[in-house]
């Protein structure tokens, strides 16, 4: 989706600030989808990664994130996904261990079973990984006591996939809207819902954290200068004549952490001009 800063000034070449953006919802869970929790042991069986009493979670921030709660193997007993401070974990001591992801989606470090020992999830043979487009988990973990934990397989058809990755309607991944606790249409009171400051890289809890024009020169080649992230990406779009409400685009690229300029070095009269925020190019 999009995201447009408003901000409609007319300059000797250029001059809009607009900054664009588009998503919006109600807040799920980063659990285990309950229609796919199994994953399966030769030795030891089925293993439910979302029982009713128990549950595994996924948690992210958008660059690193962590495994945390309890699965449920009914020859075994539980399986723990981390310690209960919470990860990401150094995997160090009796007290810090736990399964990690990375950026990539790769799955690191240890569960623990009271009845099974330690499972590794990035051993010498296999690593267990999440597709985070589809949730789902590729791979084998494994345990010196039980051997193999496959996480996907067929004949049954089985697999374990987590909804942290899924959106809600208006595009907003649950992982974020979990790491922040907030809904797509919480707004910390500035006018700017949860889901367009994703779009934009932005706190939703922090009143006035969101896409803006800083400034905007009156001199040929147009430069708007605007706050940026590092993780989005950025349009410069134009209009000779804002009544018609036809934009062209000028240039795009990658933000930086602070402040980003776009320049328009093509205009020779007088333009309105507008930032355009994305989550991809």
């Amino acid at each position: 989706m999009n995201i447009v800063a408003d901000h409609i000034r007319k300059v000797a070449v250029p001059a809009i600030l607009y900054a664009c953006l588009a998503l919006s919802c109600a807040r799920a869970s980063s659990s285990i989808d309950s229609t796919n929790k199994h994953a399966w042991t030769e030795n030891i069986g089925w293993v439910n990664a979302a029982p009713t009493n128990g549950g595994v979670n996924v948690f992210f921030n958008g660059t690193v994130g962590y495994l945390k709660g309890l699965a449920w193997g009914e020859n075994i007993g539980w399986i723990k996904l981390g310690n209960d401070s919470g990860g990401p974990y150094t995997n160090s001591s009796s007290t810090d261990w736990g399964v990690n992801l990375d950026v990539a989606g790769k799955l690191t470090g240890f569960a623990w079973g009271e009845n099974v020992g330690w499972i590794k999830f990035d051993s010498a043979y296999s690593v267990v990984t999440i597709d985070m487009q589809t949730g789902l988990f590729f791979g084998d973990a494994w345990g010196e006591n039980i051997g193999w934990v496959r996480l996907r397989g067929t004949a049954p058809d089985y697999n374990v996939r987590t909804l942290a990755f899924d959106k809600q309607s208006q595009g907003t991944p649950n992982w974020w809207l979990t790491y922040y606790d907030v809904t797509e249409d919480y707004d910390a009171g500035d006018g700017v819902s949860a889901w367009k400051k994703y779009v934009m890289d932005a706190n939703p809890k922090v009143q006035g954290d969101y896409l803006r024009i800083t400034a905007i020169s009156n001199l040929p080649p147009a430069t708007v200068t605007f706050f940026s992230s590092a993780r989005r990406y950025y349009t410069l779009q134009r209009c000779e004549d804002i009544q018609t409400g036809v934009w062209t685009n000028i240039v795009t690229q990658a933000g930086n952490p602070g402040l980003s300029s776009l320049q328009d070095a093509t205009a020779t009269t007088p333009q309105f001009y507008r930032v355009e925020v994305r989550v991809t190019p």
